[in-house]
């Protein structure tokens, strides 16, 4: 036993001003319970036991950010009027970790960043905005949002940095998806005979009461931020089977883009819909030879089959396969066409005025509000398209910051796939290019720029293209 003892005895001699610290935390965490509630004392053990994983390895602290990046709503609290994820809890404590052991040991060891000179364009063009704002403490607080997620991007490279790296990293990014994705089956089910949304963790407004079936967000805000995180895992997972270059078990790969492609349907998301169709549109045109082949075509065609069966049959648990089709294709009527109209007014409107640097982040919904300072019942409006959102938040100039970040990503993550030998980053690097196309297909129907797994998947570009390109592969 007191061999066994040991190494814990010289851990805690070593790092005992830590210990000590956590152990502070852990007692105001107690105290914090038993004034705020056990909701906050259970968010804060997750953070403790978190920081405490982070502090001794910041690799760690972007495998815990992997797993919980599609935790938004679910995985979540409030407090004093700002929503903080579990999410922004982890990155925060990465960074912070990683900064601190840079000054500990008087060396940062930054990786290649070329995306930073227009990322810090529109950072400059997005802060002169901001005196425009007509809710200056709103525009303020986006603007930080949107700072740190790009800040989780910019720091990524430099703690995932080989290749054994990011192979953990995809594991437990489909650890997540499988995880997520089976909520998202209860969350269906459980709706539908009629569990409260208290256990099913559905917004009200996306309960079978409004259209007959439940449309499933699992553990994200809406339906369409669900789908468009599924985007990355679902990518990744067809390109590491169509290639055959992961030790994945094609089966298993299988079952996951089965699980993955039924929660994808029944998110009811049309917007999604076509960006999937982008995604796969890409990864089929890379992998054309592999697909006409039968021993890859047939399992991928009975896949896609089973999915759509599966679904179906969900869907016809409530008899409201009519107003399914006609919620999907309706794209040019109804009451959100109408809305979107509207806002694609107010923003040109709003561009007109300002074309250069717009009125600053986060300003459209207080713009488009009876009162900027106001906050209306159902939550500010947004434009619902990313790119007229910019023009009109930002301008021409922070519009075209972000076109020649996304034209440089696109232009060095094709340079990294011809030269790369590795077939595994290959196969991950095209299927996070596809991803990507899907998602900026998918902001013509929706735009929050500040959201965590996009800027995720950026880094994790980044990070892949300088493992390549510098010949860093251990």
């Amino acid at each position: 036993m007191t061999h066994f003892l040991a190494p814990i005895k010289r851990q805690a001699q070593k790092h005992w001003p830590w210990w000590c610290l956590y152990a502070g935390a852990a007692i105001l965490l107690g105290m914090a319970g038993a004034w705020f509630g056990s909701q906050y004392l259970f968010a804060g053990l997750i953070a403790l036991a978190c920081t405490i994983v982070i502090a001794f390895n910041p690799v760690a602290g972007m495998y815990l950010l992997t797993f919980f990046l599609p935790f938004e709503r679910i995985g979540s609290i409030d407090l004093m009027g700002v929503t903080i994820r579990i999410s922004q809890v982890v990155a925060i404590l990465t960074i912070a970790t990683w900064c601190v052991r840079g000054l500990w040991l008087g060396s940062f060891k930054f990786r290649p960043y070329p995306l930073l000179m227009p990322l810090a364009g529109f950072v400059a063009v997005a802060s002169l905005a901001v005196t425009n704002a007509p809710n200056l403490e709103r525009s303020v607080l986006v603007t930080i949002f949107i700072l740190f997620t790009i800040g989780v991007s910019v720091i990524l490279p430099s703690i995932i940095r080989h290749t054994n790296q990011v192979e953990k990293l995809v594991t437990i990014l489909l650890i997540s998806m499988a995880v997520v994705c089976l909520f998202g089956i209860y969350q269906f089910l459980g709706d539908i005979v009629g569990l409260p949304t208290s256990l099913t963790g559905l917004r009200p407004q996306y309960t079978k009461d409004i259209l007959g079936f439940p449309r499933i967000q699992s553990t994200a805000p809406e339906p369409l931020y669900f789908a468009n995180y599924l985007l990355l895992p679902l990518s990744i997972t067809v390109g590491l089977w169509l290639s055959r270059t992961s030790r994945f078990k094609p089966v298993w790969l299988l079952l996951l883009v089965l699980l993955g492609g039924v929660n994808f349907i029944l998110t009811v998301s049309r917007g999604g819909y076509i960006a999937l169709a982008a995604t796969l549109g890409i990864l089929a045109l890379v992998y054309i030879k592999q697909l006409l082949r039968p021993r890859i075509l047939i399992p991928i065609v009975l896949c896609l089959a089973v999915a759509g069966g599966v679904a179906y049959r969900f869907l016809n648990l409530t008899e409201q396969l009519e107003t399914y089709t006609t919620h999907v294709t309706n794209i040019f009527g109804g009451a959100s066409y109408e809305e979107r109209v509207e806002t694609y007014t107010i923003a040109e409107r709003i561009w007109l005025q300002h074309p250069w640097i717009g009125i600053g982040p986060g300003s459209f919904g207080p713009y488009a509000a009876n009162h900027p300072l106001i906050t209306p019942s159902e939550g500010y409006k947004i434009v619902n398209n990313e790119y007229i959102e910019l023009l009109a938040e930002t301008g021409i100039l922070g519009l075209i910051c972000i076109l020649v970040m996304v034209v440089m990503l696109y232009v060095r993550s094709w340079k990294a796939i011809r030269k790369t030998t590795n077939p595994f980053l290959r196969a991950v690097l095209i299927a996070l290019l596809a991803a990507m196309t899907g998602i900026l297909v998918q902001y013509n129907t929706f735009s929050v720029l500040y959201i965590m797994h996009i800027w995720f998947t950026i880094g994790l570009m980044v990070s892949i293209q300088n493992i390549i390109l510098h010949g860093d592969y251990q």
